[in-house]
């Protein structure tokens, strides 16, 4: 079984498949881990630095770079077919992809195609991205309840990436998370000052909250 890459553009959703589409064998590909954001500052009369790299409450990233390099199955002129076709889906794009290993995760990155090499008996073509630091779930995570006695605790549990909910709900409710109060009617919520962190994350339900409430939200790991 041969590995595929498969990268849709974010675009205009078109999708394609490195080995399906193309034959293209796949070597071991390289994906960089992230490097913290960090942040120290420099105080007088103080020894060392204060650090700040966590002021929001977790490490922010850069982005990290994945390196994928092809091995072209076929003459001359396939592979400048091939390298053709790549060129154009794929150069400069914005691009989601999935590899091999990961299946359950995708990356976002802007790819680069690199120079064909010919110096080999066999032909290879490199392929590059610049890319977001989490590799994200395929699919959203969704959790429905049905408000039961109250006060009443829903818990999430996230993966390393901060991420905000959409939070549905049936009937009208009042909700604490970390301290904050939120009153809400029947409806869709989105609202940003609600951050998930990694691990569990606690949401009671009080003063005659009723209904059923859905938390949908992405999750993403380094």
């Amino acid at each position: 079984m041969y590995n595929n890459v498969i990268f849709t553009r974010l675009s205009d959703n078109e999708k394609m498949e490195t080995y399906t589409d193309f034959g293209l064998l796949l070597s071991p590909f390289k994906l960089e881990i992230p490097a913290a954001k960090t942040n120290y500052v420099d105080i007088v009369g103080r020894d060392g630095s204060v650090d700040l790299t966590e002021i929001l409450g977790w490490v922010n990233y850069k982005n990290r770079e994945l390196t994928l390099t092809f091995t072209v199955c076929g003459g001359t002129k396939k592979t400048a077919e091939i390298y053709t076709l790549l060129a154009a889906f794929l150069h400069g794009q914005k691009t989601k992809i999935v590899l091999p290993t990961f299946e359950d995760y995708y990356l976002i990155g802007r790819c680069k195609i690199g120079v064909l090499d010919r110096s080999k008996k066999t032909k290879q073509i490199t392929i590059t991205a610049d890319c977001e630091p989490y590799k994200y779930k395929q699919e959203l995570t969704k959790i429905t309840e049905t408000i039961g006695n109250l006060p009443y605790k829903i818990t999430l549990n996230n993966l390393s990436m901060p991420t905000t909910p959409t939070i549905t709900t049936t009937n009208n409710v009042i909700m604490n998370f970390e301290n904050a109060d939120y009153s809400w009617n029947e409806g869709e919520h989105l609202n940003t000052s609600i951050i998930l962190k990694e691990g569990e994350n606690i949401f009671t339900f009080k003063d005659e909250s009723s209904g059923t409430v859905t938390f949908s939200y992405q999750e993403g790991t380094l």
